[in-house]
């Protein structure tokens, strides 16, 4: 089963790994990392014309180009990004052997101002499509509801973004990775719909709430509370996932990027699925049940 606090803490420990290898890949000196052979001459503005590129171009084809149907179904810039990041990724890793075991840091972290780039255009959409407005027939506070709300869903690009670069730059096999890949996304994608059926446009918690409360205390609530319950507990539930996603792949593609670099396929995807069952962490790391 899994514990929403095991995935929480997961998620803590990636992003506290993460912060000082965003310093290491952004600061003023330019001798601790090699983005040079990555991205170029000009590394650092490289990597912010990846992300503006991505999100106009993305954007500009959603709205006007041919795969504005398309954009129904994923996220255009996103997958822009994503296939940019994971080309340039894959020639240091595979094509130059010029890669070494300490390389993670600084490259992993390079793709963190893409990550944040499309969380902000997407939560931006989301403000411009009604992300804090009060609820229908409700108090004005009730917008805070919806906007955290907003803040958690809009972290799944970044999300999306991070485990699909892993996934094709953890596989020298191309097609191999792509398979995983798509295979994970259309989970990744139902799982998202069912939440978001259950939590928000059916509303489960909500409804059991007001029912217990009638039942035991017999106080009614209005309609609107109830909805208020089910976009907080949506907000909470998906944002420790995402969040958990992000972290937690950060984590496993850092321990694991030595035994890539010496045998050129790991199933990252796999090792996730692991990290999020505590049991099996436990079982892996004393299979004989001595600690």
């Amino acid at each position: 089963m899994y514990k929403l606090r095991h995935l929480a803490a997961v998620a803590i420990a990636g992003f506290e790994d993460m912060r000082p290898a965003v310093r290491q890949a952004f600061n003023a000196r330019r001798d601790d990392d090699r983005l040079d052979e990555v991205f170029g001459t000009t590394p650092r503005i490289n990597v912010l014309l990846i992300s503006i590129g991505g999100l106009l171009l993305g954007r500009a084809l959603a709205i006007f180009g041919p795969l504005a149907a398309l954009a129904q179904l994923v996220h255009l810039p996103a997958l822009l990004i994503g296939a940019a990041y994971a080309l340039l990724f894959r020639r240091f890793l595979f094509a130059s052997e010029r890669a070494r075991p300490d390389d993670f840091p600084w490259l992993a972290a390079s793709l963190v101002p893409a990550a944040a780039a499309l969380v902000l255009l997407d939560f931006g959409q989301r403000m411009l499509a009604g992300g804090a407005e009060p609820l229908p027939e409700a108090p004005a506070w009730t917008a805070l509801a919806v906007l955290i709300d907003s803040v958690a869903q809009s972290l799944v690009v970044a999300a999306a973004l991070v485990i699909a670069v892993a996934a094709l730059c953890f596989s020298r096999n191309w097609m191999r990775a792509l398979v995983a890949l798509f295979s994970q996304l259309i989970v990744f994608k139902i799982m998202v719909f069912v939440m978001v059926l259950l939590l928000v446009k059916i509303g489960i918690v909500g409804p059991l709430l007001a029912a217990i409360l009638d039942g035991l205390l017999g106080i009614r609530l209005p309609d609107w509370l109830g909805e208020v319950a089910d976009r907080l507990t949506h907000a909470a539930l998906m944002g420790i996932i995402y969040l958990f996603i992000i972290g937690a792949t950060w984590s496993a593609a850092r321990d694991s990027f030595e035994l890539l670099l010496a045998q050129g396929e790991i199933d990252i995807l796999a090792t996730l699925k692991r990290m999020a069952r505590p049991n099996e962490i436990s079982a892996a790391a004393d299979p004989d049940g001595t600690a």
